[in-house]
């Protein structure tokens, strides 16, 4: 897969510009603040569907603008493809593919399959629980529709769930068969999304361990524990769906009356996490700076191999300045790497590419873009 045209209108700072994109390599360059990471949290909005820099969809309209349109073009194994995502401050946003609107973010959401890697991500051995989830799910939903659909409804009755918590003394001669019957559903999708993330950092690691082993001549070995109010001894064990669903049952049966009082929901899927070990130790308190970065960037690789070996091909590749952030070693890795397929990056420094021949480079300069 690759893309080959975006075009901007009223985007962030930019006011209409139409780009064009080599299948390979394209490089973003300029100062801070001009521009360059609008361009790909504008394209990878149509690979999640939302903002990586959690921003709402009005503040992603140029200023005084009453809408702004987002189109690309991409090629994927089949066919040439075209998408639209349309945001107005006035109403919900509207999305098409290929001439058809999409109502559903469900359908929305897979069709441009995209792998981005930025700073925060640098930090994704340390960070909190909900970044590792989010990584997880991010991943996994491009290449799942069904796991997305089970996001969004335990979403759904999570919040359900936890709003007849909040209103126990109104709801008191209903609340044992609601509850149940919410319960029940909130077990059967938690059953699933645990077994999809398990299954899916299983493989994962498996290559992240090559990728790790080839940074370091073999001299590191990284392994995750799944973290789960119903995880048992093994990862393998919550592959089980069954097993998971009956756990699920009972881990949402036994704290009713403390959640009645916390009115909130205190277990299930949303509060699932995975820690990363590097050498049998766990990373996020014993291992270096430069080996998170070293985890987290085979992360990112491994990431796009199985999007590959799931759909037949690479996705796009999006790396938001974090060649500076990285040491030469690991920045040769990235670049070597990531040849055969097709990377768009932003820098600020244009030493970050010296010895890259052929590349489309973007010169940025508030929100104007210059092929050089």
């Amino acid at each position: 897969m690759y893309l080959k045209h975006a075009v901007f209108e009223n985007y962030r700072n930019i006011d209409r510009f139409a780009f064009s994109f080599d299948p390979e390599i394209n490089i973003l360059y300029g100062k801070n603040a001009q521009g360059k990471t609008n361009v790909v949290e504008g394209i990878y909005l149509f690979g999640s569907g939302k903002s990586f820099r959690h921003a709402r969809e009005r503040d992603l309209i140029m200023t005084e603008r009453p809408h702004a349109q987002l189109g690309i073009t991409y090629v994927d194994a089949v066919r040439e493809n075209k998408m639209t995502y349309r945001m107005s401050r006035e109403t919900t946003h509207e999305t098409t593919k290929n001439g058809v609107k999409i109502t559903k973010m469900s359908d929305f959401i897979g069709n441009f399959k995209a792998v981005l890697f930025c700073p925060e991500h640098l930090s994704i051995v340390k960070a909190e629980p909900a970044g590792r989830r989010s990584f997880a799910d991010s991943a996994i939903s491009q290449i799942n529709r069904n796991y997305l659909a089970a996001l969004i409804e335990y979403k759904r009755v999570l919040e359900q769930r936890n709003a007849l918590l909040k209103n126990y003394e109104r709801q008191k001669e209903t609340f044992s068969m609601t509850m149940d019957i919410l319960s029940e559903r909130l077990a059967v999708s938690a059953a699933y999304i645990t077994s999809e993330r398990a299954r899916y950092l299983t493989r994962l690691f498996a290559l992240v361990n090559a990728s790790l082993s080839d940074m370091t001549g073999g001299a590191e070995h990284a392994d995750f524990r799944y973290l789960s109010g119903i995880a048992g001894q093994t990862t393998e064990e919550l592959f089980d769906m069954k097993r998971n669903t009956e756990q699920y049952r009972r881990l949402f049966s036994k704290d009713i009356h403390r959640e009645i009082v916390m009115g909130t929901s205190l277990g299930g899927a949303h509060r699932d996490d995975f820690e990363i070990m590097l050498n049998g130790m766990s990373a996020k308190f014993f291992a270096s700076q430069g080996q998170q970065r070293s985890l987290a960037l085979a992360m990112k690789l491994a990431e796009g191999e199985i999007s590959r070996e799931d759909t037949g091909e690479y996705p796009v590749f999006l790396l938001d300045d974090v060649l500076s952030e990285l040491d030469r070693v690991r920045k040769r890795y990235v670049l070597s790497e990531l040849t055969g397929r097709q990377v768009i990056l932003t820098t600020c420094d244009e030493s970050d590419f010296e010895g890259i021949s052929c590349a489309k480079r973007i010169y940025v300069e508030n929100g104007t873009y210059t092929y050089r």
